[in-house]
């Protein structure tokens, strides 16, 4: 009887209870749709990396050529082996790759026929290139190994793979970072609901109050409220779950319908998953406790939020000490929690305080102030979870759009020039260079030495990579750098050295300082002419003109890198033919770097999208937060608005009123989200990374984003304006009941 007397609210007002249901699921729904996304963006990623770096290459220890024959041999005594068979270009089609999507599941792990497809050019079945091979078209086949502790077979053995080329911890910092913004909406969604639940009981407080005069303990009614919530987000768990599937599979299947006909590329696909739901029921019950912590303290109802201007500025100040001088992701994470908590403290302080008129203002101008203030207080909660959503929003474009540019340029510059060729073991560059730099058909070319070398540190060494080339190359002089001195490839042609990230970070050092480089026979002191991004690996590298290398230096491995004038009229065959008749080699290990570079962008521009599709399920959830609660406070405001008749303003006029008092609402909203987008961009991209990786991404911003966010905000402006104003043109509505001074 009692609880039939609490739900009896619901009877007068059902809407009230829709909105509060609705409100659960579609909560539910975005935890459910951000896990499958996030899921989702992560599959792809880590099917890039796998698809990019490749496996280890096998190949047969007497250096006969790989046959198809080999491959079923390998497969059938229990190998997870993967063909690659490349065929090379003619004039009327481009180079052609040939994989079997029986060996793609194998080597993901999943049940045949269920690998990542990779259809479209240059990437066919394996058929069908071998039957463009044996029309007389050149064509090499190579295998992949993709466990590397699997014992190998009598008669092969792994050589290195110039082909091998790993995105490392550019990967592991996007998929971070994806983390961090999981968790931050979950967060966010959580306030959402708080706010829409803590209205909801403002609005009940007279009745709750009645049902305490007639005997019911406060205790007994605070069970009640919990019970009654724990039942609505029951009722929410499983709609909302499916409902996070069906918008996670819509917008991934839109993406990849766009994306497939702009790029020929085919999304991962997630499907349910008893993890995801129990990861979904575990969220949803800490939000409800979370939610019924004022009920299990004592007091349903509480009235006008209260501000702590102090404690909201101590939380600003103890966050951003912690940012900048945090070593530890855990302190990382601290002090942002702390700053965004106290930008949600202080948001609504600041906004009154703007709000405050002038006095001789115009009345008309006077009351919207007063009211602005008025509506800040009620919809404080949710204007600050608003105001994180949409700076969460903001961040999030930030990163992917920084992270995209960061992978291509990065792709751009490690992929330079047209063909990877591996000089063979014992083989002298000299026999070539004159014939590279007589052919019409390379435009570019320079060698690269790959070995390692040690540094002084302090009075000890250590290890670093080492990488030598022909710096006058116009391919490598188009890598950028984040440090250098005036000309820094005339000093690198003069005997400097340029230095990755990663170490001058672990080192200290910067352009102009000296560095003790030690190769194997004594050390030199070498100038550091500049500081270049390696997003690839962890490992210190150092880079320098092989003009300067020791004649003793021994290299683990040598390569040319080649541009050529016109990749098309088999120019690229015939090159590489010459190259294996000038060394007197049989044949030479090749990489199309526009293959790969391809076979990269349509992988990775896939987690993109991914990404990008998680801020936007997070701005509809805060937007239908908004608007429920918006058009609840204002349509419970609607007899002071119709007090404005005595101004003699029409009804017309006053829906032109409410319509602008709620488009200032948003604006201060997204004015108010700004600085907490910025801020989240710069922990993702300045903080996040250089503590967890040793380097950091370039910051950007884009406000033709924010500009974009705020036609949004517009549209939700008009939208709650109009939904209020409607219904009361000619009543007055029914005087709000004053109860301990909270109404005005």
């Amino acid at each position: 009887m009692i609880f039939r007397a609490v739900l009896s609210h619901y009877r007068r007002h059902p809407l009230q209870l829709l909105a509060l249901w609705l409100i659960l699921t579609l909560a539910t729904a975005l935890w459910s749709g951000v896990w499958t996304l996030t899921g989702q963006a992560r599959d792809s990623m880590q099917a890039g990396e796998a698809q990019l770096s490749g496996g280890q290459q096998l190949a047969p220890e007497d250096g006969s050529p790989v046959t198809v024959d080999d491959f079923v041999s390998l497969r059938r005594q229990g190998l997870c082996v993967i063909p690659w068979l490349e065929v090379a270009p003619t004039d009327a089609r481009g180079r052609v790759v040939g994989i079997d999507p029986l060996a793609m599941a194998c080597a993901e792990g999943d049940a045949p026929g269920a690998g990542m497809a990779l259809d479209g050019e240059p990437f066919v079945d394996i058929a069908e290139a071998a039957r463009l091979a044996e029309s007389g078209r050149s064509a090499r086949l190579r295998l992949y190994l993709m466990d590397g502790e699997q014992p190998l077979p009598a008669g092969w053995h792994r050589p290195p793979d110039p082909s091998r080329l790993s995105t490392g911890e550019l990967a592991d910092s996007f998929l971070l970072n994806l983390d961090a913004l999981g968790i931050l909406v979950v967060l966010v969604s959580a306030l959402l609901i708080r706010s829409v639940y803590t209205l909801g009981l403002a609005q009940r407080r007279e009745s709750l109050v009645l049902l305490e005069r007639y005997g019911i303990t406060r205790r007994r009614l605070r069970r009640c409220l919990l019970a009654e919530l724990v039942i609505l987000a029951g009722l929410g768990l499983v709609p909302g779950y499916l409902l996070g599937l069906r918008l996670a599979d819509g917008l991934s299947g839109g993406f990849g319908a766009a994306m497939d006909n702009l790029f020929e590329t085919t999304l991962l696909t997630t499907g349910e998953s008893t993890t995801g739901f129990l990861v979904t029921l575990a969220v949803v019950l800490l939000v409800v406790l979370w939610c019924g912590l004022d009920l299990l303290r004592g007091g349903p109802a509480q009235g006008r939020p209260r501000f702590h201007p102090g404690l909201a500025t101590a939380c600003l100040l103890v966050g951003l000490v912690l940012l900048l001088v945090a070593g530890s992701l855990v302190t990382v994470f601290l002090g942002t929690g702390l700053m965004l908590a106290g930008a949600g403290l202080l948001t609504p302080l600041l906004v009154v305080r703007y709000l405050t008129p002038s006095p001789w203002a115009p009345p008309l101008t006077l009351w919207r102030r007063r009211e602005l203030g008025v509506l800040s207080g009620r919809l404080a909660l949710p204007m600050v979870a608003l105001q994180l959503a949409a700076g969460t929003v903001i961040a999030v474009h930030a990163l992917v759009s920084t992270f995209e540019d960061t992978f291509h340029d990065w792709l751009g510059q490690r992929l330079a020039g047209d063909l990877f060729v591996e000089v063979p073991d014992d083989r002298s560059l000299a026999p070539v260079a004159s014939l590279l730099e007589s052919d019409p058909a390379v435009a570019h070319w320079h060698p690269v030495i790959r070995g390692t070398a040690t540094i002084g540190v302090g009075s000890g060494e250590q290890g670093v990579d080492l990488m030598a080339t022909d710096t006058r190359s116009g391919l490598i002089r188009r890598w950028s750098l984040l440090e250098s001195v005036a000309d820094p490839w005339q000093a690198v042609g003069e005997g400097q050295v340029l230095v990755n990230e990663q170490l001058a970070r672990r080192q200290g050092l910067a352009p102009g300082d000296q560095l003790m480089v030690g190769f194997g026979e004594g050390q030199r002191s070498i100038r550091v002419a500049g500081i270049y991004a390696d997003y690839g690996r962890p490992a210190g590298e150092i880079l320098m003109d092989r003009r300067y290398l020791p004649e003793r230096f021994v290299p683990d491995f040598r390569s040319l890198t080649i541009a050529l004038a016109d990749m098309g009229n088999g120019s690229g065959t015939a090159l590489v033919s010459a190259l294996a008749s000038a060394w007197q080699v049989d044949d030479l290990s090749v990489r199309d770097n526009d293959t790969i570079h391809r076979l990269a962008n349509r992988v990775f521009d896939q987690t993109f999208a991914l990404t990008r599709s998680i801020s936007y399920l997070t701005l509809v959830l805060a937007g239908l937060a908004l608007l429920m609660t918006g058009w609840v406070v204002l349509r419970s405001r609607a007899w002071y608005y119709h007090l404005l008749s005595a101004w003699g303003l029409t009804a017309r006029e006053r829906r032109r009123v409410v319509m602008t008092l709620a488009a200032e609402f948003m604006a201060l909203i997204w004015a108010a989200a700004l600085p907490v987008g910025i801020t989240l961009t710069w922990v993702l991209v300045s903080r996040i990374n250089p503590v967890a990786f040793g380097w950091s991404l370039p910051m950007a911003i884009y406000p033709g984003y924010w500009l974009e966010l705020l036609g949004l905000f517009a549209l939700a402006a008009v939208t709650v304006g109009w939904l209020a104003s409607i219904g009361h043109d000619g009543k007055p509505g029914t005087m709000p009941v004053q109860a301990g001074g909270q109404e005005r």
